[in-house]
């Protein structure tokens, strides 16, 4: 159910965050408000699962089915820490001792000319065998259902 959520979601938004994309400093909290808005029905939450310390998941339902999940908004031209940014994200999830809750891993990567090191790993990453990809005009959508 939530990977059809997740991918419906970005089809609905994909022109409108074709532009957010490009704003530095309030791409994600944009992407936070707009997913929030479409799964009010849901019952979707930000920024309200712990995921130890200070940090909190970006997105998570505590109806059934339970889920958990992180965006990463990356390109291949953004500083090469944001590759460590996602690999900790995509562990703090696995960490999660709940084997009925969905996580998942939300990462996109704003179409760019510019080849790097950085934008061949996030074409390239693979953290499950669950992955479903979509591109748009102005990027592109990874998305994975990570495994316990």
């Amino acid at each position: 159910m939530w990977e059809s959520f997740f991918l419906d979601f970005f089809d609905s938004v994909a022109e409108p965050l074709g532009v957010v994309v490009r704003a530095w400093g309030c791409r994600e909290g944009w992407l936070q408000g707009e997913l929030f808005r479409y799964g009010r029905d849901r019952k979707l939450r930000v920024n309200e699962y712990s995921l130890g310390g200070n940090k909190k998941a970006d997105l998570c339902s505590f109806d059934e089915p339970r889920m958990v999940a992180e965006i990463k908004i990356l390109g291949p031209d953004y500083n090469a820490k944001g590759r460590y940014a996602l690999d900790a994200d995509v562990e703090r999830l696995r960490a999660i001792e709940d084997a009925e809750l969905e996580r998942y891993m939300i990462l996109v990567v704003p179409l760019s000319p510019v080849e790097s090191s950085l934008g061949r790993y996030l074409t390239g990453v693979c953290y499950s065998s669950h992955c479903a990809e979509r591109e748009y005009p102005a990027f592109k959508l990874r998305l994975w259902r990570l495994d316990c």
